[in-house]
This record gives structure tokens, sequence and C-alpha cells, in this order.
């Protein structure tokens, strides 16, 4: 499941990063998940509102599990693998943020279903469209979806973000 909040785009890094914390916070302490996918460290795009995104989610993450709580069990950052092929056309836009190889924990297969809500999720980024035409971000993903695992390494990689947990 996904939640998109309503935060204002491109205005994360203009926002009290405590007011989004505690909305981090209260969304995980009513779901009690699992696991909690965001953006890598980098962002992918290296977009301001991802790179917040991510520090504000990890923050949020330990804080829980420095607390004791059981949930959640894994923190996952959502990422695609670097094979250092050109992301766009030169001169176009700039090259996408990619995770080295050996970084990444799990991948596993996505379905005809799982493309189609990738597709539905990007047109909240209302912003972005013309760059998200550009890029086309879920022909460049693919079939596929990898994840960095936060704290955890493993090799080989998973095939399932639940298991090992």
């Amino acid at each position: 499941d996904m939640e998109v909040m309503d935060f204002p785009d491109s205005g994360l890094k203009e926002m009290d990063v405590r007011i989004l914390e505690q909305a981090v916070k209260n969304h995980i302490e009513k779901l009690k998940p699992h696991i909690v996918a965001t953006y890598p460290v980098h962002g992918i795009s290296g977009f301001h509102d991802h790179l917040v995104t991510h520090a504000v989610v990890k923050r949020v993450y330990l804080e829980i599990r420095d607390a004791g709580t059981e949930f959640p069990k894994r923190l996952a950052f959502w990422t695609m693998p670097d094979s250092d092929e050109p992301t766009s056309k030169p001169g176009e836009l700039p090259r996408l943020k990619l995770t080295e190889e050996d970084l990444i924990d799990c991948i596993f297969p996505l379905d005809e279903d799982d493309i189609k809500a990738m597709k539905e999720s990007l047109k909240c980024y209302a912003s972005y469209q013309e760059v998200i035409k550009k890029i086309d971000p879920v022909e460049q993903i693919g079939d596929k979806a990898h994840f960095e695992i936060f704290g955890e390494n493993f090799d080989p990689v998973l095939d399932d973000l639940t298991k090992e947990m």
C-alpha cells in the first residue's frame, strides 16, 4: 500500500522538519507496518523532496526502533541499479542517481498490476509530468523492484522484502 500525504510538491525543504517527522511517525504508528519503504539517500532523481523524505523517514524509523517498538521491523529504500547506462538523453535531463549493484539487498519481479500501480502513483507529481514523460521511470524500472535494506546485507539478494525478518 502507498499513501501520499498532503504536503506541498517541491516544498518539503521549506517546511519545519518536525511537522514532517510527526506526520510520518503518526502514520507508522497507525498502520504498524512490518516494512517501511522510502527513497534511498540519493533520492534517485536527486530531487530535494526525495532527499528530505529519505532523511525524515529514516530518522523516524530509528526513533521508533530505539523506543523498543516491535514495528516496523525493516526499513527499505526503493532504488534502481546503476548499470552505467545513460538514464536520459545528453543535454536534456540530469542523469538519475542510482545504487551500486553490491548495495542492493532485494530484487523481486513485478507483475502487470504492480506496473499499473506505479504508473498511477506517478500522477500525484502534478508539477513534474513533463519530466516524468521524458524520463519514463516505469520503462526504466522494468519488471523488477530493487531495494537497499537499511542495516542489513544480503548475499545472495532476497527475492522478497519479508524474508529473513
